[in-house]
């Protein structure tokens, strides 16, 4: 069983690289796609989101309190 953590998308990935250095339980990430667009500088995107997924509830309520 796995808990998950959905956050938006960061181009940097700073939460992934946390994830990595900080929960022991972290398994892997997945992106979840819309099919909505939103405006950044240049341009537009899909407003898309990250779902992370660890083994350990700890991890995973640690890793949400720090980027939520």
């Amino acid at each position: 069983m796995s808990i998950t953590v959905t956050l938006p998308y960061d181009p940097a990935w700073a939460p992934l690289t946390w994830a990595k250095e900080h929960c022991p339980s972290y398994i892997t990430n997945k992106a979840s796609n819309t099919t909505r667009l939103k405006q950044v500088a240049g341009g537009w995107v899909n407003d898309s989101s990250i779902v992370y997924y660890f083994g350990d509830e700890q991890d995973a309520i640690m890793f949400k309190l720090t980027w939520l």
